[in-house]
């Protein structure tokens, strides 16, 4: 049998969201064996990963997805996928794979910085603001590089490798916990000195070598006078991940967390294989001020230096409070975590997607993951073209899993439109008026899972944007921030969007009519409404050919919207991509209601055009070309 995988390199990326420490890291740089019919010949290839937020608060998330995915290519070659403030995977350039990666923000921009790099920086061959890919982290804003000023005392740091010689391969940071002030270091070889004055700080560093990387975070360093601290590699201790299946393995991430005494967040977060990362135990402790957040991402080793296929995921969690401790390993059970069997429906037959982190799905497919109840990880799909670039990303806000609870959840299911998904945990509000500035952000190819949102490539995207029916811009992208005038008026909001990386919602265009005027500094989220079709289709996204087919559909407003009453809603079908079009019957009433079709005996597509008006104005609509096949 041809064995057929992905011609990509497994790799990994821990979330970002405004709030929340930040990182992304290749996982491996083997490339994986392609046959024909693969992902290299036209199937989708190995996603940039997903995204997870070890520590996400509530504010975080409505800026962390106010933008769409784009990429932002190092001089490394190393391309770092970003979603608005999150980096969401890392595609390593050829020859560079298994290289960590640190993600940090400091002096309002969010870094991404190969270790390999991180000793040009630090000895002044290299401008760090090559590595900056994205907007300031909100957490990280108020810290600031310090003034020049004369220095008091010089500590002294002094990197020791595993091989108990002097590592050249360091990077650190020294952060003033009284003020949040950044002390830079002057390096030579395997020493490092810095000049700060008495007080107290929170120091992270590391050492990396071939294959290997040590982490040292220290909560506190209390500086009095001249010092010397040894970071020796030999003090890190492995992390360790037991459970039920024999042999499964992965990727770990160390995420560090220090509070200053004013409330600022410090820290970063570092990802490698498992096999890779070492942590030394914390010297010094700061309880209810320092949190170290361990995760690992396992699944069934493919051979080829990956998870490709792996029938199972494991997701898990653990969190120390105070400092890091001696004891790095821990056990998890498969009846303790939470069972989550996932389908994987097909966009294109045949593909490869990702389902977080681990590995790769042959779509239609499907996987098992364990996850850790409590923990909260961002759900998320891809797929990727041949060259690698990110087709269309599928995303799910974080919910706490319950111990020992077994649930089913549907990925990928058409058709693919517009979506106003939010969570209890983490309220998301995607278009907001705040004063007089309107700020959209519709996920334009979400599946009909209600709590999952979609971005995709696109050929094209046009957003539009009338006051009274006059014009106020229209523009060339799906994420928008505009001024209006004060006075209350009624605005309509369209966005046309058009694509070729699936065969699916090849042409997608929603429209919102509502009124609005002036309000406070505040965000509030605008009077709109996403209408959502779910008919009942199989793992190919298709429905039976010949035959009468009911459709359901539904509103589905912005979190913390009331819908008001419903006075019509239109259904029209199309057989033909959208030339010609059939009003359909629609039974129902409130926010909900079952459209009715007699599909031709033909194959094909189905394409749909609907819209709902309340009795004060208020509409939208929705068409999307290529809802579903028939077969």
């Amino acid at each position: 049998m041809t064995d057929v995988r992905p011609n990509l390199p497994s790799r990994f990326a821990a979330g970002v969201a405004v709030g929340a420490l930040v990182t992304a890291f290749a996982l491996s740089g083997s490339p994986a064996d392609s046959a024909a019919g693969g992902p290299g010949n036209g199937g989708g290839a190995r996603p940039a990963a997903p995204a997870v937020s070890e520590q996400s608060a509530q504010s975080a998330v409505s800026l962390a997805y106010q933008q769409p995915s784009r990429d932002v290519t190092l001089i490394t070659g190393d391309r770092v996928v970003l979603s608005g403030s999150r980096v969401v995977g890392l595609q390593p350039a050829p020859g560079r794979g298994g290289i960590p990666l640190r993600s940090y923000a400091q002096g309002g921009r969010l870094y991404a910085v190969p270790l390999d790099q991180a000793p040009l920086i630090d000895a002044g061959k290299l401008d760090p603001g090559l590595f900056a890919v994205g907007p300031a982290d909100a957490r990280t804003a108020g810290a600031r590089t310090a003034a020049p000023q004369t220095p008091q005392y010089t500590l002294t740091l002094k990197f020791v490798g595993r091989d108990g010689r002097p590592a050249a391969g360091h990077y650190e940071q020294l952060t003033g916990l009284a003020d949040g002030q950044v002390y830079g270091a002057a390096d030579s070889a395997a020493t490092a000195t810095v000049k700060v004055p008495a007080g107290r700080y929170y120091l992270e560093a590391g050492i990396s070598a071939t294959g290997t990387y040590d982490f040292f975070s220290e909560p506190t360093v209390t500086v009095s006078g001249d010092s010397t601290l040894t970071l020796d590699a030999r003090d890190a201790r492995p992390l360790g991940f037991a459970v039920d299946q024999p042999g499964a393995d992965g990727v770990a991430t160390v995420a560090a967390d220090r509070v200053t005494d004013g409330g600022a967040h410090l820290g970063s977060s570092l990802f490698s294989p498992l096999s890779q990362l070492r942590l030394r135990p914390s010297h010094s402790q700061a309880p209810g001020q320092y949190t170290l957040t361990v995760q690992s991402h396992l699944g069934r080793p493919d051979g080829h230096g990956g998870y490709t296929g792996s029938p199972y995921q494991y997701h898990l969690q653990w969190v120390q409070d105070g400092q890091g401790p001696a004891d790095l390993s821990r056990r998890f059970r498969d009846s303790d975590l939470a069972t989550v069997r996932t389908a994987i429906a097909a966009q294109r037959p045949g593909s490869w997607d990702t389902k977080l982190y681990s590995a790769a799905v042959q779509v239609p497919g499907a996987v098992i993951e364990h996850n850790t109840p409590g923990a909260q990880f961002f759900q998320d799909l891809y797929e990727t073209s041949p060259a690698g670039d990110l087709s269309w990303a599928m995303s799910e806000l974080p919910y706490p899993a319950q111990a020992g609870s077994s649930t089913t959840e549907q990925w990928n299911m058409g058709p693919f439109g517009p979506s106003f998904a939010s969570s209890p945990d983490l309220p998301q509000v995607w278009c907001t008026r705040s004063g007089d500035q309107f700020t959209f952000s519709v996920p334009q190819f979400s599946d009909q899972t209600p709590e999952h949102f979609g971005f995709s490539a696109t050929t094209s995207q046009v957003a539009r944007l009338t006051m009274n029916g006059r014009p106020v811009i229209s523009q060339d992208a799906e994420f928008g921030i505009y001024t209006v005038p004060p006075a209350g008026a009624s605005f309509t909001y369209t966005l046309d969007s058009k694509r070729d990386v699936s065969p699916l919602s090849t042409e997608v265009s929603s429209s919102w009519t509502f009124a609005s005027g002036h309000v406070g500094a505040a965000p509030v989220a605008l009077p709109m409404a996403a209408l959502r079709f779910a008919p009942a289709l199989d793992q190919f996204n298709r429905a039976p050919a010949g035959r009468e087919f009911a459709v359901p559909l539904y509103l589905q407003p912005q979190m913390t919207m009331t819908l008001g009453q419903t006075r019509s809603v239109t259904v029209e079908a199309s057989y033909d991509d959208g030339k010609s079009w059939t009003r359909v019957p629609v039974t129902g009433s409130g926010a909900r209601w079952v459209a009715t079709l007699h599909h031709p005996a033909r194959g094909g597509f189905v394409s749909l055009r609907g819209t709902a008006t309340d009795t004060g104005g208020d509409s939208t609509s929705v068409t999307i070309i290529h809802a579903y096949r028939l077969g």
